[in-house]
């Protein structure tokens, strides 16, 4: 495969990544999976990032300490979010992916908006105790489906007004949880080997330096300005999922696993490295 400006373009991206990830504790998976995907197909993307995602929501779970108050507060979120994914994955072969991010890049903006409007979405102890459960199912469900339960967990922990650095802890913890999951998921996709690990490695190493980076940031700024940098990003992950959707919508239900569980011949075949014209467009 010869040289040209995409590797350029996927480096930065990467590194983008890694630094919003250090920032905030998340937006990585959304803005490298579809950068990767533009050298690799779809599944090999999703699955190299997943060490890296692993190792950056582990450095910002133990980052101060083990975090013990997280599972004592948000245990009834994680165990509901762990079914959610493995019925997510389901839904997944029956459901139109560009309808799912459509429905969620909405849901992200009209958050955002009625936040600049200044509605007033506080979640009160008493309605956490409710509502955590809902939430940890969807972020599951919808990380089954579309590889992105952060917005969904955004919007619930911007809620409960948390401090910026328990902001990003509580959300790292319960991303380690559901990658997890989600490892055990993509391991029937059989494409854990010798290669993918290699790459998945170089990924992580090379991103290294923007998640400190980006971990230092969230240091030094103020809760008001890490606010409204969430908000912003959020903002930008919603357009990021409409404008997936739009390019998702004339998917062919032929790129998913059939109803006995094999994987089609596509993904049979595929290699590791693929052109840019024969990536999958999910």
């Amino acid at each position: 495969m010869s040289f040209d400006l995409t590797y350029i373009l996927v480096g930065v991206a990467l590194l983008v990544a890694a630094f919003v990830k250090g920032a905030t504790g998340l937006g990585f998976p959304l803005i490298a999976t579809p950068t990767v995907a533009l050298l690799l197909d779809i599944r090999t993307a999703v699955t190299v990032l997943i060490l890296p995602n692993l190792f950056m929501d582990s450095a910002q779970v133990i980052r101060g300490g083990f975090p013990y108050d997280v599972f004592r507060r948000f245990s009834s979120l994680i165990v509901p979010t762990l079914v959610g994914v493995f019925l997510g994955t389901m839904v997944l072969v029956k459901t139109p992916l560009w309808v799912l991010n459509l429905c969620l890049g909405m849901m992200v903006l009209i958050f955002v908006i009625l936040n600049l409007l200044r509605f007033d979405f506080t979640i009160s102890p008493r309605a956490e105790k409710i509502l955590s459960p809902i939430f940890g199912f969807i972020s599951g469900f919808l990380n089954g489906m579309t590889n992105a339960a952060g917005p969904t967990l955004a919007i619930y922990l911007y809620g409960l007004k948390l401090e910026k650095r328990a902001f990003v802890k509580a959300i790292a913890t319960i991303f380690v949880t559901t990658k997890l999951s989600q490892l055990v998921a993509i391991s029937t996709w059989n494409l854990f080997n010798r290669e993918t690990i290699i790459l998945s490695v170089q990924v992580l190493l090379f991103t290294l330096a923007g998640f400190y980076v980006g971990m230092k940031a969230q240091d030094s700024v103020n809760q008001r300005n890490f606010n409204r940098g969430l908000l912003m990003l959020l903002s930008l992950i919603g357009a990021i999922l409409i404008l997936r959707a739009v390019t998702q919508e004339g998917l062919k239900s032929s790129s998913w696993p059939d109803s006995s569980g094999s994987v089609y011949h596509e993904l049979q075949l595929s290699p590791l490295i693929m052109p840019r014209n024969a990536v999958a467009d999910n």
